[in-house]
């Protein structure tokens, strides 16, 4: 017999919850991306603010997040060139 969240989560259906979990993910990068402006407001010098945000920008779960942010917003975008919706030229 399952629990009362197992019971929740097969009635949303799998592609409402694969949705959730997408905006959950982003919405997590995009919280310590505040965090990390912050720090950059407030300790622009600091080494470790530095340290910091490159480690934070260079992360898959960053690269993750965009990607699933522009999946949802706007569909595949090629990294290379931003400008196209595909990646075609």
């Amino acid at each position: 017999m399952g629990t009362q969240s197992d019971r929740h989560e097969d009635g949303l259906g799998p592609e409402l919850l694969a949705q959730l979990r997408d905006g959950a993910e982003v919405l997590g990068v995009f919280d310590e991306g505040q965090d990390i402006a912050l720090d950059l407001h407030e300790r622009l010098f600091d080494p470790s603010t530095k340290q910091r945000t490159l480690e934070f920008l260079q992360s898959p779960q960053y690269e993750q997040a965009v990607n699933t942010y522009q999946r949802l917003t706007t569909g595949p975008v090629d990294l290379q060139n931003p400008h196209t919706s595909d990646g075609a030229a």
